[in-house]
């Protein structure tokens, strides 16, 4: 794997476990927030593989049209929505409130939140 793939999917990890519990997040919003905001396809690959010791919230990120990306009638959405209604996420017709239920975060600046950079979290 290439040194920026490896990057973009440290980032992509890093900012999908701060998407705090009952908020949602877009493959877009988590591509621009890991510097590569032209690759929101890239955001749901790189979940896909990702090493299940991370226990990543992968369930929040979601379409930027407030829907699942997974076909309505597989059991992968029904186990994203079932996860996302447990943390109060609620649904209209299989689509989620952007205005509502998304995820604003507070503090981009240098790709920081709560004073953790993206590399410490992997230390």
């Amino acid at each position: 794997m290439s040194e920026t793939m490896q990057h973009f999917r440290q980032q992509v990890y890093f900012w999908v476990q701060q998407i705090p519990k009952g908020t949602v997040a877009s493959y877009g919003q988590i591509a621009k927030l890991a510097g590569f905001p032209r690759h929101a396809r890239h955001v749901s690959k790189a979940l896909g593989c990702a090493d299940k010791s991370l226990k990543l919230p992968w369930f929040r990120v979601i379409g930027a049209n407030g829907k699942i990306a997974f076909n309505p009638d597989s059991d992968s959405f029904a186990k994203q929505k079932c996860l996302l209604e447990k943390e109060g996420v609620q649904f209209k017709q299989d689509t989620i409130d952007m205005k509502q239920f998304a995820w604003q975060p507070v503090n981009t600046d240098n790709q920081q939140l709560s004073g953790l950079m993206a590399e410490e979290f992997f230390r």
